[in-house]
């Protein structure tokens, strides 16, 4: 018998596969595949490990099916941490919020040096599943992209460990690094080990940040690096309206950036379809045309955001079908 790795997300899933690194005879399914019957028949345990939240309804199957075939069901993943009270309830399986695997080693594109997170930002996963408190992991490998939650707010020493191992190496602090705690004696050190960043990523989520976001641009632009390489996300439609959100936008770009725009789905969002902010400044046109103009430098250089309109495709008619046809 073994066991059976489901990745209900369409998406790379570093928990599944470390998983399969350590089942090395596992059968690894990633949605949308489903499991065959034969697929349950055959295992012993099944797991299973969904990130967002509107991966939900999959993993629900999976509970259905797994219960049917009397398999032992494991689950975990930020959406299932995070909703883990209504899952409880609804599903039988048990909840791991951290996996056998989490510390194998492997090549991986992306991995972990610390976990958790200072600040409690009311739109964000982190403070609850990751904590408030910093857990510093000891032993590192190297990855490309790093998926710590607020590197910066680690200790001095540990910065420096990760650091010196990732020198002469290219690096992505993925999820965005807290300008409030940027100092330009960071990006000095980054230099002192020749440490590469792909992209230098901060956050302007809401107002208070700014003029802690402006002042580490200005020093990435002081020390030489073009705005496509200093990338900020933004979160939109979330509680400000529709002309907060564009000054915010527009003010990243004027001080030398690219913005990235976030569209806000609340954690246990489990719809497909795009979440509307209840701010009537907002329509699903409008957060289509938000994200679309500002995510595309060669649009919000070359002209007006009141004069892009993203036309949605739809089906010619006949009498429009180019005549080749």
């Amino acid at each position: 018998m073994k066991n059976l790795i489901i990745n209900c997300s369409k998406t790379y899933n570093l928990a599944t596969d470390k998983l399969s690194q350590l089942y090395r005879d596992a059968t690894v399914i990633n949605a949308p595949s489903k499991p065959t019957p034969m697929d349950y028949n055959i295992s012993n345990i099944v797991y299973a490990s969904a990130i967002f939240s509107w991966d939900l309804p999959y993993l629900r199957e999976v509970a259905k099916d797994s219960e049917f075939w009397n398999k032992p069901l494991i689950v975990g993943g930020p959406a299932v941490t995070h909703n883990k009270s209504k899952l409880e309830t609804s599903i039988n399986a048990v909840i791991h919020y951290e996996h056998e695997a989490e510390h194998i080693k492997g090549s991986f594109p992306m991995g972990w040096t610390s976990r958790g997170c200072i600040r409690s930002c009311p739109w964000c996963i982190v403070p609850s599943i990751e904590g408030n408190v910093m857990n510093e992991y000891q032993d590192i490998s190297y990855t490309p992209l790093i998926l710590d939650n607020n590197f910066l707010a680690c200790s001095e020493s540990h910065i420096e460990k990760v650091l010196q191992l990732y020198a002469g190496k290219k690096v992505d602090w993925n999820q965005g690094l807290d300008a409030r705690l940027y100092t330009p004696g960071f990006r000095q050190i980054v230099s002192k080990y020749n440490v590469k960043p792909t992209v230098w990523r901060f956050a302007y989520d809401s107002g208070g940040v700014g003029r802690y976001v402006q002042r580490a641009i200005e020093d990435l632009k002081l020390a030489g690096i073009p705005y496509n390489r200093i990338r900020v996300y933004l979160l939109f439609n979330y509680n400000e309206n529709h002309a907060e959100a564009r000054h915010r936008a527009e003010e990243i770009i004027s001080w030398g950036a690219s913005p990235w725009p976030m569209s806000y789905k609340p954690l246990d969002w489990e719809n497909q379809e795009a979440y509307i902010s209840p701010d009537p400044s907002w329509t699903k046109r409008k957060i289509t045309n938000f994200r679309r103009f500002f995510s595309r430098g060669q649009l919000w250089k070359s002209m007006k955001y009141e004069d892009y309109d993203y036309r949605y495709k739809r089906t010619l008619e006949r009498e429009e079908q180019p005549s080749f046809l």
